[in-house]
């Protein structure tokens, strides 16, 4: 997919997604004036998670949503939406770097390998496919793996260089570092966060707690509901071990990924320079 082939028109858009999920959307980008963005599972959920806790703790707000921007509607708050920028469709061809133009802009990351093979048992435990298929065949296929997770990132690489005032946040980076990488969140949003609420934030977003709330249904929102509560690979909050990907993957899968990731992926990620 090219970037001249990308589309704002809203009767594409119609015909790709569903009505309610449009106006929803609409909404959403309408009252809000930041974005997360960031392709399937990349960590989004687990961000919003303890971005959602500290607007609760820190501001008084008596309840918790996924759609934090309805979290801080009518105050004196930025309004942060979370997005997959068009990566639950495959071919998908609405530009969305033109249609968040005029908002405060965060790109999460993960290294394509992990995100590959996160993605790979959330489709298969949600049974996106018609036909089984083994994680070698999804890793290859042109409209559900690797290409369009290169392609989403590479889409988003030209639009950093064009505007240079895009955080850039890392899953890495936030699994190691977690206080410091939500500072620079919190910061980038103009948002004030005690230091204690923001450890209360990332210990409501650990893996344990993330798994209890999809157990307990904390939510009732397919968001943060396993697919299948006897599937451990259907859960949103899976392994969250950094380099899991190493142990998952064939010898020759892995090695297929990295060289696709240094022949095809733009030099703006430092991925393309790991082992």
């Amino acid at each position: 997919m090219t970037k001249d082939k990308q589309t704002t028109s809203p009767l594409y858009i119609l015909k790709k997604y569903r009505l309610r999920s449009i106006a929803r959307s609409i909404f959403s980008h309408v009252i809000s004036d930041t974005v997360v963005m960031s392709y399937r599972k990349s960590g989004r959920t687990w961000l919003r998670l303890m971005y959602a806790k500290i607007l609760q703790d820190q501001y008084n707000i008596k309840k918790i949503k996924l759609d934090t921007e309805y979290m801080t509607l009518f105050k004196s708050l930025p309004n942060v939406m979370f997005s997959q920028g068009g990566s639950t469709k495959t071919e998908n061809n609405v530009n969305f770097q033109k249609i968040y133009a005029k908002k405060k802009i965060i790109l999460m990351i993960r290294d394509p390998r992990a995100t590959l093979v996160s993605l790979y048992h959330d489709y298969n435990s949600r049974k996106v496919w018609t036909e089984p298929k083994t994680m070698s065949e999804f890793i290859r296929d042109e409209k559900y793996g690797l290409t369009p997770l290169i392609t989403f990132m590479n889409n988003w690489a030209d639009e950093c260089k064009k505007r240079h005032d895009i955080l850039i946040l890392k899953y890495e980076d936030l699994y190691l570092q977690p206080e410091t990488e939500m500072k620079r969140f919190l910061d980038h949003i103009n948002l004030k966060a005690d230091d204690t609420n923001i450890k209360n934030a990332i210990e409501f977003g650990s893996a344990k707690n993330m798994r209890k709330m999809e157990e307990q249904k904390t939510f009732n929102d397919k968001r943060m509901l396993p697919a299948n509560k006897d599937d451990p690979n259907s859960y949103t909050a899976r392994k969250c071990k950094l380099g899991s990907f190493k142990e998952e993957l064939l010898k020759e899968d892995l090695e297929y990924i990295t060289t696709q990731m240094k022949e095809r992926l733009d030099s703006f990620y430092d991925y393309t320079q790991s082992s």
